[in-house]
């Protein structure tokens, strides 16, 4: 034990934070290239599939494997524990003097390679060995993606701390490695908070913050005037943000390299505020306007005249928008892949009609709650996209005409809801079990299917997860 800073307490400031759990605070290492939106996966929860919720490792129900069974320290099982020797004891701390050795002999470099596997809780943790490790756990490579969770931890008390261990290492004052930030499961930061990550960070690639009420339009101009680099920007239920832009300069409004931009339940953003987001992000690729339900047709003409190379879009829950609104996006022709006008219930066949003819390479559609859309439609649409992968047609007055065109022409089909589909019957399951094998997910809630549609399914889509209310299918 004679190793110099083996047992030297060292208090990690992130400690101070209050948090209740050490898994409040997460960390993603630069060396997991995570990926942060896929145009299929994540999207798709518009949708009325069911997904399973995501198991997290502190969960108290989840099994934690057979060595929890060996290392339990319950009170019963202390008095049945053997009583040791001294010299068991002195061979003991032996053993683990010099495997704590052996690892003090590592390089800082293969010591870092460890810590990159480790999230910034685990981190923080280990910043408390020792003066060394202390120092290795606070390398800026380390931190080049911070993500916050949890409803104990104070984002803004957080990013100040990592700033200042971060920064204060540099000359400038300035975090350059840090380049992407979380915020989600109730964590929530201020404008002060957000405004100074953005003076410490300008290469910032990607920010999310998801539910922080009091982020205003000024800190997201702080924002994407001071990151020039920002490419991914999702704001899902910060009320108060209404628009995005840089307006504190004399200058015009500079244009912005903001390719993923999500306002999700950002209920302030009209079609004036519309008109000024994709004037000023013209490299737009994925836009979600989830419940904006200020937005009308007359912001969605914007759309394709500013971010012509638009691939993804969602205006579901909008219930301003109508079939005007379809016949302009239908401008954006063979470039549209995704898009959701679920619950616009202005929405009918000749909107989608025009989107199916001008925009055939779409791979999603989600039309949920447009009672408005018949068999007429969706046989124009099987006809011209046949690349179609997922489609939710849920609640919609189609019948096994609609299925039939379907199964005929998008034998690729991979996922696709009937919920509430009062006019499918066996016949149109049958034919798209027959025809679409490789499908994956069928949902046919509250529909009037029998036992043989099921038995089709399962015979001919081997793989295919299949949601239903039918309780004598179990």
């Amino acid at each position: 034990m004679t190793h110099a800073g083996r047992l030297s307490p060292v208090i990690c400031p992130l400690a101070k934070l209050g948090r209740s759990s050490p898994g409040s605070l997460e960390f993603t290492p630069s060396v997991r290239n995570v990926p942060f939106h896929h145009p299929y996966t994540v999207l798709e929860a518009e949708t009325s599939f069911t997904y399973s919720p995501t198991l997290r490792c502190s969960s108290p129900c989840l099994d934690q494997g057979y060595h929890t069974l060996v290392t339990g320290g319950g009170v019963g099982d202390c008095a049945n524990l053997p009583l040791h020797s001294t010299a068991t004891k002195h061979r003991r701390s032996q053993s683990r003097t010099v495997i704590g050795s052996n690892f003090d002999r590592l390089r800082d470099e293969l010591v870092l390679k460890i810590f990159s596997y480790l999230n910034s809780a685990e981190l923080c943790a280990c910043a408390a060995v020792c003066h060394r490790w202390e120092n290795l756990a606070w390398e800026p490579v380390l931190w080049r993606t911070i993500a916050l969770c949890g409803e104990n931890t104070c984002g803004d008390k957080a990013v100040r701390c990592v700033l200042r261990r971060l920064c204060g290492r540099t000359r400038t004052g300035a975090c350059p490695e840090v380049q992407r930030l979380f915020l989600s499961d109730g964590t929530k930061i201020s404008d002060k908070g957000l405004t100074a990550l953005a003076r410490r960070c300008p290469e910032l690639t990607h920010v999310q913050l998801h539910g922080s009420p009091n982020i205003t339009n000024a800190a997201i101009s702080e924002l994407v005037a001071r990151c020039p680099n920002l490419q991914h920007l999702d704001v899902t239920g910060c009320v108060k943000v209404s628009t995005v832009g840089v307006y504190s300069r004399p200058e015009p409004s500079l244009r912005l390299c903001l390719q993923y931009l999500d306002l999700t339940d950002c209920q302030l953003v009209d079609d004036s505020n519309l008109c000024v987001i994709v004037s000023n992000c013209p490299q737009l690729a994925y836009l979600y306007l989830r419940r904006c339900t200020k937005v009308t047709d007359a912001g969605i003409k914007f759309v394709p005249s500013f971010c012509s190379a638009l691939k993804e879009l969602s205006v579901s829950d909008c219930h301003q928008v109508t079939d005007f609104g379809l016949y302009e996006l239908a401008k954006l022709g063979a470039l549209l892949r995704y898009l959701s006008v679920a619950k616009c219930d202005q929405v009918s066949d000749a909107g989608l009609k025009v989107i199916a003819r001008r925009c055939y390479k779409l791979r999603y559609l989600n039309v949920r709650g447009c009672e408005a859309v018949s068999d007429d439609a969706i046989t124009v649409l099987a006809r011209s996209c046949a690349r179609l992968r997922a489609l939710d047609i849920g609640k919609c007055d189609v019948s096994d005409a609609g299925l039939r065109a379907l199964a005929e022409s998008c034998p690729n089909l991979k996922k696709l809801s009937l919920r509430n589909c009062d006019l499918v019957t066996d016949r149109g399951i049958q034919l798209i079990a027959y025809y679409c094998r490789g499908l994956q997910q069928l949902n046919i809630q509250d529909c009037q299917i029998s036992a043989d549609g099921y038995k089709a399914v399962k015979k001919y889509c081997k793989r295919c997860i299949i949601e239903h209310t039918n309780p004598g299918f179990f």
